[in-house]
């Protein structure tokens, strides 16, 4: 935002000197002494991280020299550290429009560039403008340090990062060194350093990867990532949390160049306790996969011990339980439950779903750990509590879990095999992995099959205790959806027999179809069972073959001539006296 009053502060003659006071200004009585002290105080707070405190003395100081730009440069710094960028930018505008030149000029809109071009990589900004207030900053910068590196002292270290962005690393790694060198108590200077000569590395590890230079770098890059955590160990805030992970995950990744496996196990752990939302566990997981076990070394590796130990840091430390712990449970039941550890798997998934309940696929995972467990009856309610918070969370999570799905159909066959069969539980399953592989006519199939067997047990169990018949629309409910599942397994697999087969006995029994379509249905799954047994089988595909030709020439039978289906429904309402209010479900052949 722009503030027009106070911008008439640094309108100065087109021909003043950078010393002049602005026009009309009075300069309040203040010894050079004093001025340089307010200065001095104010540079202190600034690099303490109190730019608000810091705009007092230096306003005191501005005022005192008659807003010289001198002096008032070091209030437009404070300003800067404030997040008022833009206001920055307008009063350098007008200062340059009024004809200000010199040194001062170089620094602040070098320092303003670096600022907006971090704005808007915090932003998430990708386009060119990034890039252009890089380069203007390397410029800028290098300029101002390279006239006055001590009173500019503070401006090496965007220095440095700017020339990292635009690839001059020779720049950068200079004004690294500076940086480091004149604030040796800083966390962020060493942590570019350590940035930018892992970036070295990478250039001379690409020309000879085991030459002396190359691992040189390496090892500054190692030691610049400790002194940064060094410097970083008791963090008072946020910022100063953030940017020990990171310097964490930074030495973990310089250590794993360095075949260290557990001290980047403890690097990485580090780094997730203090910022676990932030930190890379993909790049962790995958980095740590390979590293080889010293035996003689007890010290623990790998991905699960990471994430174990900064559970522990964490507790250690008195850390919050929020989202980002919720982030970090997470992971941890994934790297339990990928090492067989279940009951530990279900632990940490449970505790991040209590912290966060938006991470609705843990659910998936826990009902895979207690069917692990032969827990099924828990694992089933598992898998429920998923799918009634988020069913596409569920799905997704089925459509990657990969060798995993042998307890998910483990679980399902459980619920097919109880007694009686818990057909809409395995429906419920059928269902998920149906939309979690879409392409999959096998899983459609099931789906169908559960849902026609949960209606005719219903129609059957009501003949059988002469109850009334099930409810008209619960049975279209079920038999419409069973329907559609075979049509869509039938469109994925149109010459399967059985699917054929499958789809005209529900237009046959079920959904009232037209005769003569269902018996083109059941000629076509019979002539192509016929090709099929003609045809090289094993021995298993010859024994399913010629049990779907039994069922399917049955069907057509009874479609044909009514009058020949199996009488046992009859025979069995005979015996209960011959009064009963539901009609007897037909016999068929099909699954």
């Amino acid at each position: 935002m722009r503030t027009a009053p106070l911008l008439l502060l640094f309108l100065l003659p087109a021909c003043t000197s950078v010393e002049a006071p602005a026009s009309g200004a009075t300069a309040p009585q203040a010894s050079a002494a004093e001025i340089e002290a307010w200065i001095a105080a104010g540079r202190d707070l600034l690099e303490a991280g109190k730019p608000v405190e810091a705009e007092v003395p230096l306003a005191r100081a501005a005022a005192a020299e008659g807003d010289s730009l001198r002096t008032r440069m070091w209030v437009l710094r404070a300003w800067m550290d404030q997040g008022r960028s833009n206001d920055t930018l307008d009063a350098l505008d007008e200062l340059e429009r009024a004809g200000v030149k010199g040194v001062e000029m170089s620094y602040l809109y070098g320092m303003a560039f670096a600022r907006r071009a971090e704005g808007y990589l915090a932003d998430g900004v990708t386009d060119s403008s990034v890039q252009n207030n890089f380069l203007d900053a390397t410029g800028l910068l290098g300029e101002a340090t390279a006239a006055d590196p001590q009173r500019f002292r503070d401006a090496f270290l965007p220095l440095a990062r700017a020339a990292w962005y635009v690839s001059e690393f020779e720049i950068a790694r200079a004004a690294a060194d500076r940086a480091v060198e004149l604030a040796p108590g800083s966390a962020a200077a060493w942590l570019e350093r350590g940035r930018i000569a892992m970036t070295q590395f990478g250039e001379a590890s690409a020309d000879e990867p085991e030459g002396a230079r190359a691992q040189a770098l390496l090892a500054e890059a190692r030691d610049s990532f400790q002194r940064a955590l060094a410097a970083a160990s008791e963090p008072e805030d946020e910022a100063g949390a953030l940017r020990l992970a990171e310097a964490a995950q930074q030495l973990g990744h310089a250590c794993l160049w360095l075949r260290q496996g557990p001290e980047a196990t403890e690097a990485y752990a580090l780094a997730a306790a203090w910022n676990p939302q932030g930190f890379d566990y993909a790049q962790a997981l995958e980095s740590l996969r390979g590293v080889p076990k010293d035996l003689a070394d007890d010290r623990p590796i790998g991905f699960r011990a990471a994430l174990e130990g900064a559970r522990a840091l964490r507790a250690e430390h008195g850390l919050a339980d929020d989202a980002g712990a919720g982030t970090l449970l997470w992971w941890l039941g994934w790297a339990r439950f990928n090492e067989g550890e279940f009951a530990g798997s279900e632990e940490a998934f449970q505790a991040s779903l209590a912290l966060v309940p938006e991470y609705v696929n843990a659910w998936f995972y826990v009902g895979l750990a207690r069917q692990y467990r032969k827990d099924s009856e828990g694992a089933l309610a598992a898998m429920h509590a998923g799918w009634d918070a988020d069913p596409s969370a569920m799905v997704a999570t089925a459509s990657g879990a990969g060798g995993a799905l042998r307890a998910f159909e483990g679980l399902l066959a459980w619920c097919a095999e109880q007694e009686p069969p818990r057909n809409l539980d395995a429906a419920f399953l059928a269902e998920m992995l149906a939309e979690a592989m879409p392409n999959e006519a096998r899983h459609w199939n099931n789906l169908g099959l559960f849902l026609r067997d949960e209606g005719e047990r219903l129609e059957l169990a009501a003949y059988r205790k002469k109850e009334p018949a099930p409810d008209p629309a619960l049975l279209a409910d079920l038999y419409g959806r069973s329907f559609r599942a075979y049509q869509r397994a039938l469109e994925l697999n149109p010459d399967d027999p059985q699917l054929v087969n499958d789809t005209a006995l529900m237009l046959h029994y079920h959904l009232d179809g037209d005769p003569a379509d269902v018996e083109v249905l059941y000629r076509r799954a019979l002539d192509r069972t016929d090709e099929l047994l003609a045809s090289e089988l094993s021995e298993d595909d010859r024994a399913r073959y010629t049990q779907s030709q039994e069922d399917i020439a049955f069907n057509l039978k009874a479609l044909l001539d009514p009058r020949d289906e199996d009488p046992a429904p009859e025979k069995e309402a005979d015996a209960g006296a011959g009064t009963t209010s539901a009609s007897a479900p037909s016999e068929k052949a099909g699954g």
